[in-house]
């Protein structure tokens, strides 16, 4: 086999990568940690000049034998690649595999081919239409390719790679931390474990289309590994190496290797083999109530959507704190599997995604609707189950994570934009509004309905590409209603949400209904408590600027959307201030108190230009500090201005000096939140620190906790945390008793 090594200048286009997307679908989503996901820096790039025509391939089938070794984090790998023939039989052969794997050789029924390499790629080998991403999701890769033997292409020829190399990307921490947000790798085989996924370019890929595959591993001694699909062969070998076969009869846009020191254990499921693969150290019990919440989650949604699609699920336990979601199975933290809330929460989510995203796939190109599809069927129904407050505190918390994220910061979009989560703005739009969306439909189809378009979309794109169209189709049809069409892209083709205001006319004897453009059509949800007892709960059909309601005689108490039912811009004065309004602001500024000194000085200093990086954030000492009444304000350590500001803004009463001074005695750090007196839009943050060595953890800890008013700390743990009480709400009227 001849090689041409040589360099490649990339052709300016847009690039797409759908594998990166499935490959890090995930957790918590979730709940945990405050939680996780994917956070990549994003290169836009502009479009090309007109691109000649390209010979498309496809893979169909992969036969792959690989083989790990620990020393040195070398891969070996025999693959036989089954592939879809171009258009024409002499047309060349591209392919993208990782940059430090050696190809040595490529053969067609024996023959080797000829084979050129580059160092990166010409993105028009691998895509049909103008793809719409970003390159550096193929940082990994470079391309391969394969001239067309003598004679020509066969029908479906099967070509046989043989290839080696190391495969170690560090780990990288997120370029901002926000609520889910973890370190990410494109691939690495450590003494820890492996993980390659379809990033990591460890199987030649070509481009668009799906593909079946049978992978054989052979792992160290006492290593076992995990892919999709069914394990239909596994045993030791007379070395100790441990050969196992994992076979993947359902279409797959990528191939997983996650290898480990794990210990199986398995349970069988109603017609589901259940596992969990984890570190030797991890408590038997603990497996075992993975175990059974997987049985019951799978059953539950099976019930609810249809048949679970794949015939296992496995828990596999990651030595880097993470939450993946892959076809049958999860890849979560060693740490985030013994958060005790996990199993009941956050891992099934993980399972509803072999659902939405692994079982029906997201046309990207069109916008992801499988986020806030499942935030809804698992974080909100698991609220749900919890409390009706539990779930409506959980839907308010996600419109004030709109508004202090996506609003606030300029960063709304519509959610046929959103692709994938890399910030707090992307997470609020793309989760939370998706989520809300979700809400009101199934209020508006009713429970069954709603349930029966979910069943029926499932059914229609099981392992297939489905997008925004293909879901309000499923509503359409279900009830045979067209007024889903217009109802459905009013929030999903457009930014921005419903702007409500109340007021009563005629002696308080009438509520009006007025809403800002552009106008949406919406039933608002009334609620009126009658004097002396009784609820009457209402609908206003609002569709222009406004509408209005009689009330009834006996009215004393009326509430506009009082369960934050409705996806709308809630006004500063229904919320308690959030630490998330400052992490939001799109201006702040970091003061460090004058007051504060020696390492702890030090190590809040490196707080605030850390978070500065990112962000139009000032840092300065409380002897420059100006006040600049455009920036919401981080009081970083103790000083005059602290306690000035305690002195002005009194709307919370003595709540925060007493919080503060709790923290002071029994040794706390302590983290509060204000709105300014002046400026609702104006937020005021304090952190006041027990000791340096708690502000590293601290800086990484607090965007998950951006809901909250105040917190506490004992070290790195929190130990308290709550949000002030709101006193009035311009959506709620309290009139006089009836006699």
């Amino acid at each position: 086999m001849q090689h041409d090594r040589r360099s490649m200048v990339c052709i300016p286009s847009p690039v797409a990568s759908r594998m990166e997307r499935r490959a890090h679908r995930a957790i918590f989503h979730r709940a945990l940690l405050g939680g996780l996901l994917l956070l990549l820096g994003v290169i836009v790039l502009a479009a090309g000049p007109a691109r000649a025509r390209t010979q498309h391939w496809t893979i169909t089938h992969h036969e792959i034998t690989a083989e790990l070794e620990v020393q040195g984090h070398r891969l070996q790998v025999q693959d036989q690649v089954d592939f879809a023939s171009a258009e024409s039989a002499d047309a060349p052969l591209h392919l993208l595999l990782h940059r430090d794997l050696h190809l040595e050789e490529v053969r067609l029924d024996g023959v080797p081919l000829q084979v050129s390499e580059e160092e990166g790629f010409t993105p028009r080998h691998f895509w049909r239409r103008p793809p719409y991403d970003r390159l550096d999701d193929y940082e990994a890769a470079r391309e391969i390719t394969v001239a067309a033997p003598a004679g020509g292409w066969p029908s479906n020829p099967r070509l046989e790679f043989h290839y080696s190399g190391a495969v170690y990307d560090s780990l990288h921490p997120p370029k901002v931390a926000y609520q889910r947000s973890f370190d990410t790798t494109t691939g690495l085989i450590d003494e820890r474990g492996a993980f390659l996924s379809g990033v990591t370019f460890w199987v030649p890929w070509c481009g668009e289309g799906t593909f079946t595959y049978r992978l054989d591993t052979v792992t160290p001694p006492g290593w076992e590994s995990v892919s999709q699909g069914r394990r239909t062969a596994h045993e030791e070998g007379p070395d100790g190496r441990v050969h196992t076969q994992w076979t993947e009869e359902h279409p797959m846009g990528e191939v997983y290797l996650v290898a480990g020191p794990y210990t199986v254990r398995e349970a069988q499921g109603d017609r589901v083999k259940l596992y969990t693969f984890t570190y030797r150290d991890t408590p038997e019990e603990l497996c075992r109530s993975y175990l059974d919440a997987a049985g019951r989650y799978i059953d539950m949604y099976s019930r609810m959507l249809g048949p679970y699609p794949f015939s296992k699920f496995a828990l596999v336990e990651n030595w880097w704190q993470t939450g993946f979601g892959m076809p049958s199975f999860t890849l979560l933290g060693d740490k985030v599997i013994r958060l005790p809330f996990i199993v009941h929460t956050s891992y099934g989510h993980e399972i509803l995604h072999n659902w939405w995203g692994n079982g029906v796939f997201v046309d990207y190109d069109q916008g992801n609707w499988c986020e806030g599809l499942t935030t809804y069927l698992a974080d909100h129904l698991y609220k749900l189950q919890e409390s009706q407050q539990a779930a409506i505190d959980y839907r308010r918390a996600q419109l004030q994570g709109y508004l202090d994220y996506a609003v606030s910061g300029g960063k709304d979009f519509p959610l046929r934009e959103f692709k994938e989560r890399e910030s707090a703005s992307t997470q609020a739009v793309g989760y939370g509004k998706t989520m809300m969306v979700f809400h009101m439909a199934e209020l508006r189809a009713g429970h069954e309905d709603f349930l029966t378009a979910l069943r029926d979309f499932y059914q229609a794109h099981l392992f297939e590409e489905a997008s925004w169209d293909d879901l309000v189709e499923a509503f359409v049809s279900s009830d045979d209603d067209p007024s889903w069409q217009p109802w459905f892209e009013q929030w999903i083709g457009r930014p921005g949400a419903l702007q409500l205001s109340a007021h009563l006319e005629d002696g308080a004897s009438r509520l009006v209904l007025t809403q800002e453009e552009p106008f949406y059509e919406v039933d608002v949800p009334v609620r009126v408590t009658l004097a002396g007892g009784g609820v009457r709960d209402l609908e206003v059909s609002l569709e222009g600027a406004s509408a209005g309601l009689d009330l009834p005689p006996a009215a004393a108490l009326i509430e506009v959307d009082p369960d934050c039912d409705l996806f709308r811009l809630l006004k500063r004065s229904e919320i308690p201030p959030a630490l998330s309004q400052t992490f939001g602001a799109t201006h702040s500024v970091a003061v460090i108190g004058r007051d504060t000194s020696g390492a702890v000085r030090e190590a809040l200093e490196g707080l605030a230009h850390d978070w500065a990086r990112n962000q139009d954030m000032v840092v300065v000492s409380e002897e420059d500090y100006r006040d600049d009444p455009s920036r919401s304000v981080w009081l970083l350590g103790e000083g005059p201005l602290l306690r000035r500001t305690l002195e002005r803004i009194r709307a919370y009463g003595d709540q925060p000096r007493r919080i503060l001074d709790r923290a002071e005695q029994e040794g706390l750090s302590a983290v509060i939140t204000l709105r300014d007196s002046d400026d609702e839009n104006r937020s005021w943050s304090i952190v006041r620190v027990a000791d340096a060595g708690v502000v590293e953890a601290l800086g990484r800890k607090l965007p998950h906790y951006g809901r909250y008013s105040y917190l506490l700390f004992e070290g790195e743990k929190n130990v308290e945390k709550g949000s002030f009480r709101v006193e009035n709400s311009p959506l709620r009227f309290q009139l006089e008793e009836s006699e």
